[in-house]
C-alpha cells in the first residue's frame, strides 16, 4: 500500500512548488526604509547647524512615508519598524531644523534692524 504524502507536500493543480497563493515565497517589494532612516539621522544632526538638516529631513519623511505605505500592505514586512523609525526621526529633524532656521533668520533680522 502506498501512503499519502503529508499535507505540507501536497501540491494543488494550479499551484507550483514554492508558490503560496500565486505569489513566490520570499518575494517582498523593495522599500527605501534604510535610505530614509539614514537621511533622517543626517537631517536630525544637521538640524543643529543653522537648520541645514531640513534638506535631508524633508526628503527622508517623503521616502519613509512611501516605505510605510508599502510595509502596511504586507503584514510582517521586515522593513516596517525601520520605516516607522524613519518617519519619527524625520519629523523630529524637520521640527528642530525648522525652529532653528526660524531662530537664525530672526536673529539676522534683529541685528539688521538693530544696527
Amino acid at each position: 500500500m502506498q501512503r499519502a504524502p503529508p499535507p505540507s507536500q501536497v501540491i494543488q493543480m494550479n499551484q507550483h512548488p514554492g508558490m503560496v497563493q500565486q505569489q513566490p515565497i520570499g518575494f517582498l517589494p523593495n522599500t527605501n526604509a534604510t535610505t530614509a532612516l539614514i537621511l533622517s539621522i543626517i537631517g536630525l544632526v544637521g538640524a543643529f547647524f543653522y537648520g541645514l538638516g531640513l534638506f535631508f529631513s524633508i526628503p527622508s519623511v517623503v521616502m519613509a512615508n512611501k516605505a510605510k505605505q508599502i510595509t502596511n500592505q504586507i503584514p510582517g514586512h521586515p522593513d516596517a519598524g525601520m520605516a516607522k523609525a524613519a518617519v519619527v526621526v524625520g519629523w523630529v529633524g524637520v521640527t528642530i531644523g525648522g525652529l532653528y532656521a526660524l531662530l537664525v533668520i530672526g536673529l539676522i533680522i534683529y541685528f539688521i534692524i538693530a544696527f
